[in-house]
């Protein structure tokens, strides 16, 4: 399937801490360019989401968007275990009691003791975070890519129709080619017949000019080269894939070939098609810059 560069996908993931939802627009790039709005504090993940994006999407310019709503992202976390301090205060207290002291039991020494206090890394805190970031690019991706496939499907439809149209207008080319010639031929007799006061004309020198003109104003080459490119355009246009480069590329060839067939034509019929054909070949082209 050809898809469009032009689309919108979004995807979430929920869990008892929260939600993520991440959001994907994108639109006409030549190349893969990739701009990412994520939380500081997930900013980590950045060149995992690029890589996933860069298996699905070939190119086009992407904005992605994590939003996340929820609690467990926070920087360094340090926990208190109250109940350790309570058993060690307890059991402190008893022992002060049992020795007669009297000093105060001070905070600075309960919190030294082994499993008062314990520090958990930010790093630790994500470890199990991007399962659910996964789980929501790959839903807002496939959203993205089947909105991108069903708009690609509508200019492959307009593209086909075009090349189609091509097609009829080639078809009275090549049916009015040797016009090119006949035509010629008679205007050059009458400009003859002009300069010389309508005298006999010399048909051998008039034969010599017609076959000099007939070697340049020669169409041949140039329709059968046209058929090529048009073919490979239509087996382009239902084959799918990445599509777009090519396209354009066939675009260029048809446009080349059709300049030269203008730029020869003397009948009035192929020069009027070679600029309809050249005019569709130029919507050709814009609509394939909207391709993957």
């Amino acid at each position: 399937m050809i898809r469009s560069m032009t689309g919108f996908g979004r995807g979430e993931a929920k869990f008892k801490n929260g939600k993520i939802t991440i959001e994907i627009k994108t639109i006409n790039h030549k190349f893969f360019d990739a701009t990412l709005k994520l939380p500081n504090n997930i900013s980590t993940f950045e060149d995992a989401i690029k890589d996933i994006l860069l298996r699905r999407l070939s190119r086009g310019k992407i904005n992605l968007n994590l939003i996340y709503d929820g609690t467990i992202l926070k920087d360094d976390r340090i926990k208190i275990n109250r109940k350790t301090a309570k058993r060690y205060y307890e059991e402190l207290a008893s022992l002060k009691k049992y020795l007669g002291l009297k000093d105060d039991i001070a905070m600075k020494d309960l919190a030294a003791l082994p499993g008062v206090l314990t520090y958990e890394p930010f790093e630790e805190n994500l470890a199990g975070f991007w399962p659910k970031i996964k789980e929501a690019l790959e839903s807002a991706l496939g959203r993205l890519v089947a909105d991108r496939g069903k708009e690609g499907a509508l200019l492959c439809r307009d593209l086909a129709r075009r090349a189609k149209k091509i097609g009829t207008m080639l078809s009275v080319i090549k049916s009015r080619s040797y016009l090119n010639i006949e035509e010629y031929k008679k205007k050059f007799a009458d400009r003859i017949k002009d300069l010389t006061s309508g005298r006999d004309i010399d048909m051998g020198r008039l034969e010599i000019e017609v076959a000099i003109f007939a070697k340049s104003s020669d169409i041949s080459e140039e329709i059968t080269r046209l058929d090529n490119h048009l073919s490979n355009l239509n087996k382009t246009l239902s084959g799918g894939g990445e599509a777009g480069k090519k396209i354009d590329f066939i675009a260029q060839e048809l446009h080349r070939e059709i300049n030269t067939i203008g730029s020869k034509a003397s009948d009035f019929k192929i020069s009027k098609n070679a600029i309809e054909i050249k005019s569709e070949i130029e919507k050709i082209r814009e609509q394939a810059k909207n391709l993957e």
